[in-house]
């Protein structure tokens, strides 16, 4: 079966889009191709800039791990996305799939849409699917201005609503988005995909080394951080613990919150405190994390951190041995009570995120005990092998719908 991916604002070394979805189909034997954005130089660039890929002219073709490649220059402004729509959602029609795989609730799904109705008209069926990663009014809304947030979420639940008459699938990342597609469209039957890590990537340390009294613990966050995932307060509270504590960023802080960054840096001679392995191809990111101690979530709380999750970071750490520091949010919650692979922080203050670090610091036995859990629970039930299985299913099940009206 022909599958075309299609995300706008994911990179092409984005762990779910590329690493787990689209390889795994490929590997199921299906023919997959992603639509993408890419600079006018037709470069496809990881978050931090690095280079992944570089396409030909005019449709940015190229190749990577097995997987076909297009894209054009993203186009700034209102007509700019117009005129990215159309691009794009002509580059799709042209592949003439069986299934147009959306990545993201409104340029990629309108974009899947077009490329289906215009094969519609050329007498093709095809199906388009929505990947819903996220809560899709939570990001627009946190980002309006206090004034238009109700309208703003009142007229993404519109769109969602429309945008759900034209779409054969729907897959969630949790439980909560699942419950809102059902809500959109009570026929909508979305499976949920959770961001497990795959175990061919993330390998289990055999035997971690837990800090022994008086020595420090190896603190993680894994990914971007800005200042809605805690940097601020992680500064603060590794600042305080500074003689038992590290904090390594596996990852890196961009634009204004690095700046702040360094200058926290210099001003408290964190130097040796603060580590930052900037941006690291998806295959590397095991290592870094599994070196460390403890994994850290602390999200601030608005709509869409709140309804979202849980993050790739969650099980990545999970799988590495890491227990989990985070924000009591209801995904985070549910997994990490029912896993005991963590505990949780209820006012996302420096002074209790002080307070938690203290408590684990008191009790290295609870870090294995935990270490121990969450890795079980990969193993049993979060790891991507057991949940591909769903995503291989849900396409096998679209293969017989297309093939029994062709």
């Amino acid at each position: 079966m022909k599958i075309c991916m299609i995300a706008t604002r994911h990179s092409l070394d984005d762990a779910r889009v590329v690493h787990k979805e689209s390889i795994s189909l490929l590997n199921a034997g299906h023919d997959v191709s992603l639509v993408l954005s890419c600079n006018d130089r037709y470069e496809y660039k990881r978050p931090d800039g690095s280079l992944i890929a570089v396409g030909k002219s005019p449709n940015g073709e190229t190749y990577y791990k097995g997987l076909k490649i297009y894209g054009r220059p993203k186009k700034a402004g209102l007509r700019g996305k117009y005129l990215t729509y159309k691009d794009l959602s002509s580059i799709a029609a042209a592949k003439e799939a069986d299934v147009y795989h959306a990545h993201e609730p409104d340029l990629a799904l309108a974009i899947a849409i077009r490329a289906k109705n215009i094969l519609s008209k050329r007498k093709k069926r095809a199906l388009v699917v929505h990947d819903m990663h996220e809560f899709p009014p939570g990001g627009p809304t946190d980002k309006a201005s206090f004034c238009l947030k109700f309208a703003v979420y009142l007229a993404h639940i519109a769109w969602n609503k429309l945008t759900m008459y034209f779409t054969d699938h729907v897959f969630t990342a949790n439980t909560i988005v699942r419950g809102y597609a059902l809500l959109l469209n009570r026929k909508s039957n979305p499976d949920v995909l959770y961001n497990g890590p795959s175990i061919k990537h993330f390998f289990e340390p055999c035997l971690k080394s837990w800090p022994m009294k008086g020595e420090k613990l190896l603190l993680c966050h894994e990914g971007s951080l800005p200042y809605n995932r805690g940097l601020k307060e992680m500064v603060e509270a590794v600042n305080y613990l500074r003689k038992r504590v590290i904090l390594r960023i596996v990852g890196d802080v961009y634009g204004e919150e690095r700046a702040w960054l360094m200058k926290k840096i210099e001003d408290y001679k964190l130097q040796d405190v603060i580590q930052i392995t900037g941006w690291l191809p998806y295959e590397k990111v095991s290592q870094a994390v599994s070196d460390c101690h403890v994994g850290l979530i602390l999200f601030r709380d608005c709509i869409n951190n709140r309804m979202a999750g849980p993050p790739n970071k969650l099980f990545n750490y999970m799988i590495s041995g890491l227990p989990i520091l985070s924000v009591d949010f209801p995904e985070m919650r549910q997994i990490i009570t029912e896993e005991e692979c963590g505990d949780l922080i209820h006012d996302q203050s420096a002074q209790s995120i002080i307070r938690s670090i203290e408590k684990l610091l008191t009790d290295p036995g609870e870090l294995i005990r935990m270490s121990r859990n969450g890795q079980n629970a990969i193993r049993c039930r979060y790891s991507w092998e057991i949940i591909e299985k769903k995503l291989i299913s849900a396409y096998t099940k679209m293969e017989m719908q297309i093939t029994s009206r062709t």
